[in-house]
């Protein structure tokens, strides 16, 4: 099945097991190798190459034909690919500004003592940060690092503000739960 044909296509469509796992042998070396080109890193470029399979059977009533089946599946592996990337940028991103941060408070602190316990708690804080996604750390970090009020929040990430509150106490809570758990290990 080195293209994909109509057939083979229908029945991938209709949820046939066979056909669909004859489709992703087909192109999962390639699919791979693509991911992995662009995101420089085998685990990364793996759960793209799956993650682009997941998104392709989802939308396989999407293809029409207009170009060919692989031209398509690498469309959808660039895309997915390019979300990663953005992903690993603003974790990476977020990270430089919260040890910048944790840096600048422990400036701050004029008793060893209090340093050691401040830079303890706020590593212990940054690893909760950590276990979050970026839909939940984001809001966190502009609004208790940055001083950033709901409204700027919103008007930054594009969200409504209720949307905003919402992430806020999802994430309070996590971070709750993270440390809760964490102190009792």
């Amino acid at each position: 099945m080195r293209t994909m044909d109509y057939q083979s296509l229908e029945l991938c469509k209709a949820g046939d097991a066979l056909s669909i796992e004859k489709m992703i042998q087909e192109y999962q070396k390639d699919v791979y190798r693509l991911a992995l080109s662009i995101l420089d890193d085998p685990d990364e470029a793996e759960d793209g190459t799956q993650e682009t399979f997941i998104s392709a059977l989802r939308a396989l009533n999407s293809f029409h034909g207009d170009s060919s089946f692989k031209t398509w599946l690498f469309s959808i592996a660039i895309n997915i690919c390019r979300t990663r990337l953005q992903r690993r940028a603003a974790r990476e991103k977020l990270k430089q500004i919260t040890l910048g941060i944790f840096r600048i408070k422990s400036k701050d602190n004029n008793l060893p003592e209090e340093t050691l316990i401040q830079n303890e708690a706020d590593t212990n804080i940054w690893r909760a940060i950590q276990q979050l996604d970026d839909k939940h750390s984001i809001p966190i970090v502009l609004r208790y690092y940055h001083d950033l009020s709901i409204s700027e929040i919103a008007e930054t990430l594009k969200i409504p503000q209720g949307t905003v509150h919402s992430r806020l106490n999802i994430a309070r809570e996590r971070i709750r739960l993270f440390l809760k758990k964490s102190q009792n290990d």
